[in-house]
Formats: C-alpha cells, structure tokens, sequence
C-alpha cells in the first residue's frame, strides 16, 4: 500500500449530479434539485427536507420524473403536492402542508 486513504472529494451539486440534491431559498420558497438522481435518493432527500422544515413551507421540488411514492408519503405527514410550470421535461412541484 502507498500513502494513506483519503476521502473523495465530495461531488458538485446540481442537475445531473448522481451523488446529491442541490438546494436553494427565493421568494418561491426553499428549492431542491433531485434530477440525476437514483432512487430512492430523490426521495429520502426531499422527505428529509420537508420535516427539516416542519410546517415552514413551501418547497419547491425540480425532478426528472413524477415522484409516485412520494405522494402517499407526504399525505402521511399532513403535506401535499401540487404540479407547477417547470422547464421542459421537468417535473417540477409545489410542497406544502395541507391548510386546516
């Protein structure tokens, strides 16, 4: 053996990163970029995101794919999920908690 191990370097963030979700605040809301990613990453990222937050929503979710799996889930957690414009052949939702 040579030298000692060293850790990766950690990957850029972004579109099309397979290793993580890039995320970001504006007037919209918190955003999360999960396109790129396996599943069931784009998943537990955005699960992980929404009960970071708690009731301080919206989120704004940027996938390649529609989310199947997550909608069950966020109904579990009084969150729900509504389709918004997006770029082509993204899909992009609006996370929010269900009003009272």
């Amino acid at each position: 053996m040579s030298g000692p191990i060293r850790p990766a370097a950690p990957a850029a963030c972004g579109s099309g990163n397979a290793g993580s979700a890039r995320q970001w605040q504006d007037a919209q809301g918190r955003h999360i970029d999960v396109r790129g990613l396996a599943p069931p990453g784009p998943l537990v990222a955005i699960l992980g995101l929404v009960r970071s937050i708690g009731d301080g929503g919206p989120v704004i979710v940027h996938h390649d794919r529609d989310p199947k799996m997550l909608y069950p889930e966020l109904a579990e957690i009084g969150w729900e999920a509504v389709r918004i414009d997006g770029e082509p052949g993204e899909v992009r939702l609006r996370l929010a908690p269900v009003p009272d």
